[in-house]
């Protein structure tokens, strides 16, 4: 089902709904037309009706079951377009470092999934003023890790600074939170991929590779995301790999190797990735994160670009007392041509 027609009489009763509705009868009205609340409450904010609810309602649908079972969700199908003039393009989303289950003074829990889902209706407005121009069907997701804190206190996770253990970070914060968000996007494109890269928190020297925290997050997105259609769940076990995107070739790392002594390390960087240009045979971008700082399009070199994705998290204490900066809480998106690269690029702010 759709929203009915503008200017007609159920339009009209449904107009009277969503201005008196709390958030639990528009999760039901939302089912109704088989979409996320956030995708409905978003297509009634674009046709001009905002709801008179001031307070927000958190639904529980179920409280007996863990959180690592949610329940299989019904997805729109987005119909493609087609070119009526220019060139079809990609849209990439770089996510990362989100530290769910962090707490500071402006960041917590609940901040954790307002951004999230900032980051969503964000993602959808540039989206949407580029379908103007021309077609976009497919969105890729760069994940560079870190999206929980861990409970590892020697990377910050000490007593009263997060709200819960690493594995509950990960069942009943992160991973629903990122299921909500490309299950939303995947009602907007044709397809999602989702490229997944493990962070540093979880791993520690004595400890295998495989103990980095976001490991375990996307394998649980690749066992919800398994069976649906559009959704692929990539997810890349080693420090770093090439992505091909439209025909140029992305290498995705979460950048935790490279040393900081004061401020943010481009130099290091630069000399880290002039040399995995060399041993992964050449790439025409760079894409990292860790040091919870935007870099956008930055030329290293001739011959590839590097961006860096910021964090969600705010009042930083990390970056402030390593790095000497106060994050500013972004994640990035940019658009890919098959002939000319990576052509536009945005912050994606989420406060």
């Amino acid at each position: 089902m759709t929203l009915p027609k503008l200017n007609s009489t159920e339009w009209a009763e449904e107009v009277r709904f969503f201005v008196d509705s709390n958030q639990a009868g528009r999760v039901k009205r939302a089912k109704k037309y088989g979409m996320l609340v956030s995708s409905y409450e978003r297509r009634m904010r674009e046709r001009g009706i905002h709801s008179g609810v001031k307070e927000h309602t958190v639904v529980v649908e179920s409280e007996s079951e863990p959180i690592v079972n949610l329940p299989p969700i019904k997805l729109r199908e987005y119909r493609k377009q087609k070119a009526k003039r220019g060139d079809e393009e990609e849209a990439g989303l770089h996510i990362g470092d989100g530290h769910g289950g962090k707490l500071t003074p402006s960041f917590d829990d609940d901040v954790y999934r307002t951004r999230m889902d900032a980051v969503f209706d964000s993602t959808l407005t540039i989206v949407t003023l580029h379908r103007n121009m021309y077609p976009i069907n497919r969105l890729r997701i760069f994940d560079t890790g870190d999206n929980t804190q861990g409970e590892n206190p020697y990377q910050g996770s000490v007593v009263g600074s997060v709200s819960m253990g690493a594995r509950d970070q990960t069942t009943k914060l992160v991973f629903p939170a990122l299921v909500k968000l490309i299950s939303s996007l995947k009602q907007e494109f044709v397809e999602v991929i989702f490229e997944g890269f493990p962070g540093n928190h979880g791993f520690t020297k004595a400890t295998p590779e495989t103990s980095r925290e976001d490991l375990r997050l996307y394998d649980l997105l690749k066992a919800y995301f398994h069976n649906t259609r559009g959704v692929t769940i990539n997810v890349h076990e080693t420090f770093g790999d090439i992505i091909e995107v439209m025909g140029f070739k992305f290498f995705c790392a979460h950048l935790d190797g490279i040393q900081s002594y004061s401020g943010i390390p481009l130099f290091a960087i630069k000399r880290r990735l002039d040399a995995w240009f060399i041993q992964f045979g050449g790439f025409d971008y760079a894409l990292g994160g860790h040091f919870h700082f935007r870099v956008g399009g930055y030329e290293m070199s001739s011959k590839y670009e590097f961006s860096m994705v910021s964090t969600l998290v705010s009042d930083d204490e990390w970056a402030l007392k390593k790095l000497g900066i106060s994050s500013h809480p972004s994640q990035n998106i940019f658009g890919v041509h098959p002939e000319k690269g990576m052509t536009w690029r945005y912050p994606l702010n989420v406060i």
